[in-house]
């Protein structure tokens, strides 16, 4: 898996290992691979979000503040 993937790249790959996960035509063995890049690539997306929810901040106008962006 490359370094320089993107989110939304790591995303599709993701979505396509279950796709292809889910498919009857999907031996078992190949079901478990797809599975354990799935894991990798989820991971990935992980780490990309909370990089980017790090570096998120609000900007308060009404006293000039910046804070941290709270994920509800």
């Amino acid at each position: 898996m490359s370094k320089d993937i993107t989110f939304e790249e790591a995303l599709q790959k993701l979505e396509d290992s279950v796709r292809k996960i889910k498919s009857p035509e999907t031996t078992l063995e190949e079901s478990m691979a797809l599975y354990e890049e799935s894991v990798k690539y989820y991971d990935l997306c992980e780490k990309i979000l909370s990089e980017a929810r790090q570096k998120l901040e609000v900007y308060r106008p009404e006293t000039g503040t910046t804070e941290e962006f709270d994920v509800i």
